[in-house]
């Protein structure tokens, strides 16, 4: 554009008269500076047209709005020079963002991005492990009974632990969160390699929990070192080691345990766990300061009384559940853990609602936004996505010991059987790796994928005895749509917030998540084991009388039900009507935990349906770059 142009200013400057502004002819981009701010261009003038002229008020006010090259900003687009360097170039994405640096992943960045897939998913290796081999092993430590804590102790510290760290890391940054919770869950592991009791076992789960949240924030760590149209490929990658060990853990747990080399399992996690310290240490540098704050400031201001409110509240709540599982619910175990923890647990509201605090744990406007839509609606899917895992991982194994390895006898096939649930979350997430950005509509696909998991999941009530190939299929399926929706939801709640609270974000996703994970596993097994309870009081009794038991033995039988010696105690015409009575009865069983399911499964597709789209913020930008490169400049704080 040759010449100058001059736009009329709004009436009102200067005593209300009009002023004309000449706007300076834009420089030519063989000479501008990378670092300069291009001046606002109006649109080429037409060649007859060269001349000064004045525009109407209303034309100037949207003179920030006509870009020649694109740029949303009202800056025009200046090419940098060709000695500019890397960091210092512009161009503009796919979006039409024309003052966002060209993404550029590094392979420090690739290599940062295996270590912390690596630090999360060995941080899970164990709940599979012990899942597999929890009740033989708890026996042979001496206490058949201390397995029922194992899970639970993990569960209740990995929950309470995401709320104490997710948050902070906004405010001190990842790294020592990220590179400190991979010592601790060594320790962990350490702790139950050389467990000789069950207390052990548990003291070691817990601790590898506490430091399992801070490894597992590499689902938000990880995605914001790629560009933010990656987000969902950003949270499959991060898990990429959780899918081995949802695959491959059962299986050497079985193994490791039928051959005394069971612990093993946790001297392995032990090794890579700690290699996984070392990488981050040596390599992960995030920005120390996401916030830009001093952090003697940031220290001062942290949110301590939220975190013991929360700690006080949470951790009686969610043992009280466990309880639930236990004792009956009027029982002082669990009434008295429930009130105690959600009495803090309301305390912890209002406080992070009132309290007038300068960072908290849990701020109101990340839940209020957009009505909820942002933020609360997906975690609630994510929370509600996280429940189906844990049915299908309690009534599937029970598949398998009742009704297709004879009573686990036959345990390789058994674990042949287990392949299915992790093959399928795998391929799920491949799925969403490979399609989700061809389909977009990202809230239509995530209603998509929890509908396929809701209708397959509720289909495994439909078990017999002899429909093995259906259910195997239904459960694969079902997994397949938790596979694509889990990691889906994980990335929606991210992009439900600005970056400055994604750390807030993931600590309080992951809470909804492992919190609800613990209120479904207490459910399901306390409808489970209510109705075999009651349908084997109604069922075996006429059963093993029809098959010639005499009435006065029915309490003998009952003493021995489920045990080697009730095969070998009775006629097999007994033994054989009281299986099929049994069959039954496990079949009601998985029948009304299917229902549970599918009651939580219609909440988590109304959550889903509330979501929006964040299609708009799957863009070319890459929010943060690590600061051992030479591309740390363009970070916002270092």
């Amino acid at each position: 554009m040759a010449g100058q142009q001059d736009v009329e200013a709004a009436p009102g400057s200067q005593g209300g008269e009009s002023e004309v502004v000449q706007l300076p002819e834009p420089r030519s981009s063989t000479t501008e500076s990378p670092h300069a701010s291009a001046p606002a261009a109006a649109p080429a003038a037409s060649s007859q047209d060269q001349n000064e002229k004045t525009l109407s008020p209303a034309a100037a006010e949207k003179v920030d709005e006509v870009v020649p090259n694109g740029n949303s900003n009202g800056n025009s687009f200046i090419e940098p020079s060709s000695s500019a360097s890397p960091s210092e170039k512009r161009s503009l994405n796919n979006d039409g963002n024309g003052d966002e640096p060209e993404p550029v992943v590094s392979l420090k960045v690739w290599i940062v991005a295996v270590i912390l897939s690596c630090g999360y998913g060995l941080s899970f290796w164990p709940i599979p492990v012990v899942a597999a081999i929890g009740v033989p092993l708890a026996t042979d430590l001496g206490d058949p009974t201390g397995y029922v804590w194992w899970i639970p102790a993990w569960t209740v510290s990995i929950t309470v632990s995401f709320m104490i760290f997710g948050p902070n890391t906004d405010l001190l940054g990842r790294r020592w969160f990220l590179v400190l919770g991979n010592l601790v869950t060594t320790v962990g592991h350490i702790v139950v390699a050389t467990a000789k009791n069950t207390n052990q076992v548990t003291a070691g789960l817990a601790i590898s929990g506490f430091g399992g949240a801070c490894c597992q924030m590499a689902a938000f760590a990880l995605p914001e070192l790629l560009p933010n149209k990656w987000r969902h490929i950003g949270v499959v990658i991060a898990d990429l080691v959780v899918y081995a060990a949802v695959i491959v853990a059962p299986v050497t747990a079985r193994y490791g345990y039928e051959f005394n080399q069971w612990e093993w399992n946790f001297w392995g996690c032990t090794i890579f766990q700690f290699l996984s310290f070392v990488g981050l240490l040596l390599l992960y540098f995030p920005p120390a300061r996401p916030n830009g704050l001093p952090i003697a400031t940031v220290i001062r201001e942290i949110d301590y009384l939220g975190i013991v409110l929360f700690t006080i509240g949470a951790v009686p709540v969610l043992v009280g559940i466990v309880y639930a599982g236990l004792f009956p619910s009027d029982d002082p175990h669990v009434v008295a853990n429930l009130v105690v923890g959600f009495f803090f647990l309301i305390c912890f509201s209002l406080w992070e609602t009132f309290g007038k605090l300068k960072h908290p744990l849990a701020p109101t406007h990340i839940f209020t936004s957009s009505w909820g839509r942002d933020f609360t609606a997906p975690a609630i899917a994510l929370g509600v996505v996280n429940m189906f895992y844990y049915s299908s991982s309690i009534v599937w194994p029970l598949m398998i010991q009742n009704f297709y390895t004879n009573g686990g006898a036959d345990w390789e096939y058994g674990v042949i059987l287990s392949l299915p649930q992790g093959f399928g979350i795998f391929f799920g997430a491949m799925l969403l790796t490979c399609l989700g950005s061809r389909i977009k509509n990202w809230q239509w696909q995530l209603t998509g994928a929890v509908f396929i998991m809701v209708l397959f999941g509720s289909l495994l009530g439909m078990v017999t005895p002899d429909n093995k190939g259906l259910m195997t299929a239904f459960l694969f399926l079902s997994q397949t749509g938790f596979g694509w929706a889990l990691y889906l939801a994980i990335a929606i709640t991210q992009m439900g917030v600005e970056q400055k609270d994604l750390g807030i974000a993931g600590g309080v996703s992951g809470t909804f998540r492992f919190a609800a994970g613990a209120i479904a596993t207490a459910v399901y097994t306390t409808v489970l084991n209510n109705k075999v309870a009651e349908e084997t009081a109604n069922l075996v009794p006429p059963a093993a009388l029809g098959a010639g038991l005499e009435e006065t033995d029915l309490a003998g039988l009952f003493e021995v039900l489920g045990t080697p010696a009730f095969a070998t105690e009775y006629g097999s015409e007994v033994v054989l009507a009281v299986t099929e009575a049994m069959n039954e009865v496990y079949c009601r069983g998985i029948f009304l935990v299917a229902m549970v399911s599918l009651a939580f499964g219609i909440v988590g597709l109304v959550a889903c349906a509330l979501c929006k789209d964040v299609d708009a913020k799957m863009n070319n930008k890459i929010e943060v770059y690590l600061e051992n490169t030479n591309l740390a400049d363009r970070n916002k704080y270092h």
